[in-house]
C-alpha cells in the first residue's frame, strides 16, 4: 500500500515498479503466488473437513461461516485482479460485471428484474443494478478501479477478520477439530 495508488494515471507503473524496484520484484510475487497457495489450502481444509463429517450436527454452521469465508476468499481473488490496471484485468473486469448485469433479480438483463416494477416503471435499470454498483458507473474506469481497491483492502478483509474470529470460536465451542461427533 505505501507503493500503489489506485488511480488510473499511476495503478500500471506502480505496479511495473513494484516488480523492478521494491524488494528485488518480490514484493507483488509473493502476494500473488501467497493469494493462490490460501485458495489451496482453503480447498484442501473444507476437502478434510467434508471427508472426515465434520460439517455434520453440531457443527453445521460452522461449516456455512467457512464456505462464506472461501467466498470471500474468491472475492479477494477477483478484487485484486483489476488493481495492476492492465489489459488483462480491465477485460477480466469487464467480463465480471457483465456477469452481474445478468444476475437474476440484481442485474438489468437479468430474469426477474422485469418482475421489479411499480407502475410500469423498472426498479432495476442500468443506473441501479449489480454491475452499477460494483463499477460506480457504467463502464469499467476510474471508479471502479477505487471500488475495487477499497473492496480488496478494507472492506472484505474487515469482513473475513470477523468471520474468522467467529469460526475459530466456534470451533473451540463445539469441542475442537476433531472429527465428527
Amino acid at each position: 500500500m505505501f507503493y500503489y495508488r489506485p488511480v488510473v494515471e499511476y495503478a500500471y507503473a506502480d505496479i511495473i515498479s513494484l516488480r523492478a524496484h521494491v524488494t528485488l520484484g518480490l514484493m507483488r510475487e509473493i502476494h500473488r503466488w501467497g493469494a493462490h497457495a490460501m485458495v489451496i489450502a482453503i480447498w484442501l481444509h473444507m476437502l478434510r473437513v467434508f471427508l472426515t463429517g465434520s460439517y455434520k450436527p453440531p457443527r453445521e454452521f460452522n461449516w456455512g461461516v467457512g464456505v462464506i469465508l472461501l467466498v470471500l476468499t474468491l472475492l479477494l481473488s477477483f478484487t485484486g485482479y483489476l488493481l495492476p490496471w492492465d489489459q488483462l484485468a480491465i477485460w477480466a473486469i469487464t467480463v465480471g460485471s457483465n456477469m452481474a448485469r445478468a444476475h437474476p433479480f440484481v442485474g438489468h438483463e437479468g430474469p426477474g428484474a422485469s418482475l421489479l416494477a411499480i407502475g410500469g416503471v423498472p426498479l432495476i435499470h442500468a443506473g441501479s443494478d449489480a454491475r452499477f454498483l460494483l463499477l460506480g458507473g457504467t463502464s469499467v474506469g476510474p471508479g471502479a478501479l477505487m471500488r475495487f481497491y477499497v473492496l480488496h483492502c478494507i472492506f472484505i478483509p474487515l469482513v473475513a477478520s470477523v468471520l474468522i474470529a467467529v469460526h475459530f470460536w466456534r470451533i473451540r465451542k463445539d469441542g475442537g477439530i476433531s472429527g465428527p461427533l
